[in-house]
């Protein structure tokens, strides 16, 4: 299925991230290696699906969606991610953060980077 639109909201846990600069998440189907031994051609099996997501924010640390973040962070654990477009479609899933990088420059803005492993599945309605 494919989306269409412009982001309207992210939520992680059931707390609305704000100043969100761009969000993606993408399918993956490893190709697993049967080729039997001695065979001069390559043979292949779908693996299991699994998903990734990255998040770029304008981080503020007085944004609580964002103190939530901080906190995910560390957490270790899965919580429920939602995207929304502007034409409602939406994309649900569990997730955890395995990257979470802070950036920072003189006079400028500060924007957070974070990395998301979904585990399960990954729905787009």
């Amino acid at each position: 299925m494919a989306l269409s639109g412009t982001l309207a909201s992210i939520s992680a846990g059931g707390t609305t991230i704000a100043a969100v600069g761009s969000a993606s998440i993408s399918f993956n189907t490893p190709a697993i290696d049967v080729t039997p031994i001695g065979s001069v051609v390559q043979s292949y099996i779908a693996g299991a699906i699994g998903a990734t997501g990255q998040l770029d924010i304008f981080y503020d640390q007085t944004s609580t969606g964002h103190t939530t973040l901080d906190g995910y962070a560390t957490a270790r654990s899965f919580n429920t991610w939602v995207l929304t477009l502007t034409t409602l479609q939406t994309v649900t899933g569990s997730a955890m953060i395995t990257s979470y990088e802070i950036t920072a420059q003189a006079q400028g803005v500060t924007r957070a980077s974070i990395g998301l492993q979904f585990d399960g599945t990954v729905t787009i309605a």
